[in-house]
């Protein structure tokens, strides 16, 4: 854990977090939002999800389309944040990774708390394995 000093009195303070208090974050949470690349050209297609830890990775359900697609195809980034605006404090926790469609055989004997926030009859599994996690907290001076 790293912090960048004060100058003043009222100057924030960012906190780098390690990755055991990123996944104590990314576990008290559960909506995110995952970007996915759309093309050469076009900016990510970001999208909110609910989601849930398991065994420090990402899982959610998803509707065949855009997001699913294509994040069994390329690289994601997934973040989830928290603010504070009276207090002028809050954190954000970004992964990079490599996601797959996971089989209902591979979550059927898992104990996954995750109700989805729309019900779709042709949902699918996705799993988020992570490359990379890092996490910030600011705090006002």
């Amino acid at each position: 854990m790293t912090t960048t000093p004060r100058t003043t009195l009222n100057d924030p303070t960012v906190e780098v977090l390690d990755q055991a208090e990123c996944l104590a974050l990314l576990g008290a949470q559960r909506l995110g939002r995952l970007a996915v690349t759309r093309g050469p050209d076009v900016g990510p297609h970001v999208v909110p999800v609910n989601y849930t830890l398991l065994r420090g990775s990402i899982v959610f359900r998803s509707a065949p389309g855009t997001k699913l697609h294509r994040l069994v195809t390329e690289p994601v980034t997934f973040e989830v944040d928290s603010f504070d605006p009276y207090m002028r404090s809050g954190w954000s926790v970004v992964v990079e990774g490599i996601a797959y469609e996971a089989s209902d055989r591979e979550m059927e004997f898992e104990d996954i708390n995750l109700r989805p926030l729309v019900e779709r009859q042709n949902s699918r599994w996705a799993r988020l394995v992570p490359r990379s996690m890092t996490g910030r907290r600011i705090t006002a001076g």
